[in-house]
C-alpha cells in the first residue's frame, strides 16, 4: 500500500486519514519536484494541452485502485 504525504519538520503529514499501529516501520521515497516554467505569453489551449500531456507522461504510475480501474476501462474502450 502506498500513501502520500508532505514533510513538515521531522514529521510527515499524510494526505489521507489512515491509522497505522504504533511502531510500524515505513520506507520513505521522496518524489522529485516537477520543474515549473512561466511562459512569456499566455498559452493557447492546444499549447497548454500539449504541455499538460508532457508533464503527465513524466508522473509515476498510480497505485490508486480507482485510477487503475479508470485506465483499464479506457484501454478496453480504445480497443
Amino acid at each position: 500500500m502506498t500513501y502520500k504525504g508532505i514533510v513538515k519538520g521531522n514529521v510527515i503529514e499524510l494526505e489521507e486519514e489512515i491509522t497505522l499501529p504504533k511502531g510500524t516501520r515505513v520506507s520513505i521515497i521522496p518524489e522529485q519536484p516537477l520543474p515549473v516554467t512561466v511562459p512569456q505569453r499566455p498559452l493557447t489551449l492546444p499549447e497548454w494541452l500539449r504541455e499538460a500531456r508532457q508533464i503527465r507522461a513524466r508522473l509515476p504510475q498510480t497505485s490508486d485502485s480507482v485510477e487503475i480501474l479508470r485506465q483499464l476501462r479506457e484501454g478496453r474502450a480504445n480497443q
